[in-house]
């Protein structure tokens, strides 16, 4: 069922209205850090996914090409923050087929959440500095996300489905069946492999990087 379509007050410059966005989610897991009740943990789960969906595609849609475009020597942050939206994504699709009563649903609530404070410091830091070193029309950003945001907000979200990469192999979940989900596990132990072997020389897809 389509979301109701919510009109917001117009923002000057998009990192203020991308910072509202960041801090809306900072409070969704707050309150699910503190909710007992397992319905009301679900709902919160719906609230984040929906407020990560739609932030995250206004920013690969709108902001990221925006930045590769105006911005110098941009390349290589656009691309960690899209890597880092691919893990959010991923979670997000594990999360979309649980219920709160499963065992593993909080920890990856708390995974998700350590995942997403990490892109928005990062973003807000890096991400926010090229924007307004970039000479763009900050507020007409801001006026083309907001419109692309209320749209999306009046849409279902389309169902979920991340994908993870294993050397050539692109290995995808979206609520697999048995079969599937062998694979899906094979898969991700891979990852966990290759990730230790190769050392971690980068904290959550950050050289040194919500």
């Amino acid at each position: 069922m389509p979301r109701s379509k919510a009109k917001t007050a117009i923002v000057s410059d998009i990192t203020q209205l991308l910072h509202e966005d960041h801090q809306k989610v900072r409070e969704l897991f707050f309150q699910f850090d503190k909710a007992e009740d397992e319905a009301e943990k679900e709902e919160l789960v719906k609230q984040i996914i929906t407020e990560l969906y739609v932030h995250a595609k206004v920013e690969e849609d709108i902001v990221y090409p925006n930045v590769e475009e105006e911005a110098e020597n941009a390349q290589d942050l656009v691309d960690e923050a899209e890597n880092e939206h691919r893990m959010v994504k991923y979670l997000m699709a594990e999360l979309s087929q649980m219920t709160a009563d499963e065992d593993q649903f909080d920890a990856k609530v708390t995974v998700l959440c350590e995942l997403v404070t990490h892109h928005i410091r990062e973003e807000e830091k890096e991400m926010f500095k090229k924007l307004r070193e970039s000479g763009a029309d900050l507020e007409e950003l801001a006026q083309q996300v907001q419109e692309a945001k209320e749209e999306l907000m009046a849409e279902p979200i389309p169902p979920m489905q991340a994908s993870l990469s294993i050397g050539e192999e692109e290995i995808e979940y979206a609520g697999e069946d048995e079969e599937e989900e062998e694979v899906h596990t094979s898969a991700k132990s891979s990852a966990k492999g290759q990730s230790k072997s190769n050392g971690r020389g980068r904290s959550n897809g950050r050289r040194k990087s919500a």
